[in-house]
């Protein structure tokens, strides 16, 4: 297959993870042979190279039913099989949500969990990874037409009764049918895992059916679709925007009020329904352009973030190799921007989040070495001076150092006494944040709800849970600023007192996570107070959103209390070497003159001594800067060990 935009993209994003890979595994010996690998230099150095080796890349496909989601599939990733690989036939949709990925330990299949999950109290998640509740099909990609029957099932429904379809929170009285009969999917989820250069390279595909299928899968919506690296969001032509798209929009893809997310892509689909042989090419092109503007005055979106497609003459063009159908479907633009969207927005989430914690543990150091350079410049000069001086004043000297170091014996005191107040608030605060604790209060909960699992008994629920929590965050607010408070005045004791320099002390935040479990408290109130959820078969869908609500609030309160715990372990580690650093100096120099009174050619060796000293400090801060230049720029500076780095094509740039 003839390498494509995406392709080469992806192959790109994979060198540049590999480069800084090297980089960082490179600087890891080093750091240990300088004695500078320090906790925070390795948990910072651990937490990027754990994002670097993530191999996954999820781009998910949203929008309403029949806008050609499922054939912008096709035409975007699947075209090289000559054929339409996922069924789009006229009134045979994609029922259920369709992870697409390659697997290389499992053998090509597709995978379908049955629409009577739903009754389970496993979350999906947890069904997800459990082999036993799923129908599995092996496929033969060397056989198109066994192939395509196979994946005809994607498209399956079943009839039930309604008293069925309500317990599984697939039907609402007001949907009327007048037969005891309605129609539901036969499959809640499916997994399609097939060999593909594109998924190879780590990318997997997420094809949501519309807005009835993703409001009833709280997990779908709050889950899946977020984690996704980038989302096609995709409107038809012939429809514009509708209620029902505009409301998948704001409840799902951007949200009000919510920050933008990055890796969004409206796709304006189906723009053949326009093309018409009576009117000119330059009145097509201009009534499209003017429907993208609608588009993006509707949405608040950029217009460069809105592409016309049609994705059934990209896919014909691709399969016929008819190039002039394949430019005039504006396949090609779309596919290369949403390469930039996945491989720019992944690389600056990296950097963002890992190699930025990278550079400042770095530069924390320099400040500690460059304290360092000064302390041993400043008792050199001082062994200097001693030259000159007479015994009585060297004894002066020496007491006077004696003095020093029992003022700061006094400073180390206060130290240990404000570090054990530190230890103590941090109890508390990791106890307000445990989420051991915190399951006796869900578990007390879910107990309550049990066979009660209506709207009020959800408010009810969601009331105590979010009580219970903001309690618990309440606790947290007060001891972490009782702990800033401490650290702040501990290194501002030592810095003033005896002029150590030390990079800001770190300063962790409840803020952050506040703001996540408020609007979550906020989503969840929206809907337990929708007419939907009031419509709603209630067993279901309340059940199963409480779990998702308690699920996603754990994980909030899971992740503040790991960033407490890193805080609490590690926020005065830089002070405590330097503590023990600075005591050994003033150790040495009261050693020195002690040793001046007997020979001066003692005091010329330390002289030699420390003019040794402060050049491996010297080599140390010159390393640094080569680290920065590589971190800035991994394809150009040659490595830690002087060994050049592998040239490799830089990542793309938007």
């Amino acid at each position: 297959m003839p390498e494509t935009n995406l392709i080469d993209q992806l192959g790109r994003f994979q060198a540049w993870k590999q480069m800084r890979s090297r980089l960082l595994i490179q600087l890891q010996p080093w750091l240990t042979q300088q004695g500078l690998f320090t906790t925070e230099v390795k948990n910072a150095i651990g937490c990027a190279l754990r994002a670097l080796h993530e191999e996954h890349v999820t781009v998910a496909v949203a929008g309403e039913f029949s806008r050609g989601k499922t054939e912008l599939i096709n035409a975007l990733f699947f075209a090289d099989h000559g054929r339409r690989l996922l069924p789009t036939d006229a009134g045979r949709t994609t029922m259920c949500p369709t992870e697409i990925l390659c697997d290389p330990k499992q053998p090509p299949q597709l995978s379908l969990l049955p629409i009577e999950t739903r009754r389970e109290e496993q979350t999906l998640s947890a069904l997800r990874d459990d082999i036993g509740h799923w129908q599995v099909f092996e496929l033969d990609l060397d056989d198109p037409e066994s192939l395509a029957a196979q994946l005809q099932m994607l498209t399956e429904n079943k009839q039930v009764g309604k008293r069925e379809a309500a317990e599984l929170g697939l039907f609402q009285e007001r949907e009327g049918a007048d037969s005891e009969h309605v129609s539901i999917p036969r499959w809640r989820l499916a997994r399609l895992n097939i060999r593909h250069p594109l998924l190879a390279q780590g990318l997997r595909i997420l094809d949501t059916p519309g807005l009835n299928a993703i409001g009833s899968e709280p997990e779908l919506t709050y889950e899946m679709l977020p984690a996704a690296h980038a989302v096609l969001f995709v409107l038809a032509a012939d429809a514009g925007v509708t209620q029902s798209d505009l409301e998948i929009w704001q409840k799902y893809i951007q949200r009000p009020n919510h920050q933008e997310r990055r890796g969004v892509i409206v796709v304006l689909n189906k723009t053949d329904t326009l093309w018409d042989d009576l009117r000119s090419s330059r009145h097509i092109a201009e009534s499209i352009i003017n429907q993208c503007r609608e588009v993006s005055k509707t949405l608040e979106v950029d217009p460069q973030q809105i592409f016309a497609t049609s994705a059934q003459k990209a896919l014909l063009s691709r399969v016929q190799q008819d190039q002039a159908l394949e430019r005039r479907s504006g396949i090609a633009s779309l596919e290369r921007h949403l390469g930039e969207a996945v491989v720019t927005n992944r690389i600056r989430l990296i950097q963002d989040e890992h190699t930025r914690m990278v550079t400042e543990a770095i530069e924390a150091l320099e400040i500690i070495i460059r304290g360092r350079q000064e302390r041993n410049e400043h008792q050199r000069q001082s062994l200097l001076d001693l030259a000159g001086q007479s015994d009585s004043a060297i004894k002066r000297m020496l007491a006077a150092t004696q003095k020093d170091y029992e003022h700061y014996q006094s400073s180390i005191d206060a130290y240990q006494r404000g570090l054990a107040a530190f230890k103590q608030h941090g109890h508390t605060l990791l106890d307000a944040l445990n989420v051991k604790t915190l399951n006796r209060t869900l578990n007390e909960i879910h107990e309550m709800m049990t066979g009660a699992w209506t709207t009020y008994g959800l408010k009810d629920a969601m009331l105590r849970l979010f009580e219970e929590i903001n309690s618990r965050i309440d606790v947290a607010a007060r001891q972490t600023q009782s702990m800033r408070r401490l650290l702040r005045n501990i290194h501002r004791r030592f810095q003033s007192e005896h002029h150590f320099k030390l990079p800001p002390p770190p300063m962790f935040s409840i803020v952050k996570h506040q703001v996540e479990l408020s609007l979550l408290d906020r989503e969840a109130d929206v809907f337990r107070n929708s007419t939907r959820t009031a419509l709603m078969e209630q067993h279901f869908v309340t059940k199963r959103y409480f779990s998702t609500i308690v699920t996603r609030a754990k994980r909030i309160i899971r992740v503040a209390h790991d960033d407490a715990r890193h805080w609490h372990d590690t926020a005065l580690l830089p002070l405590a070497t330097e503590v023990k650093e600075y005591r050994n100096t003033l150790a040495q120099q009261i050693l020195d003159l002690r040793r001046a009174g007997d020979s001066r050619q003692t005091v010329q060796h330390r002289i030699i001594a420390l003019q040794r000293d402060n050049a491996r400090l010297r080599a140390q801060l010159t390393s640094f800067g080569k680290v920065h230049e590589l971190l800035a720029n991994p394809q150009s500076a040659p490595g830690i060990g002087g060994h050049k780095q592998q040239h490799a094509t830089p990542a793309p740039k938007r």
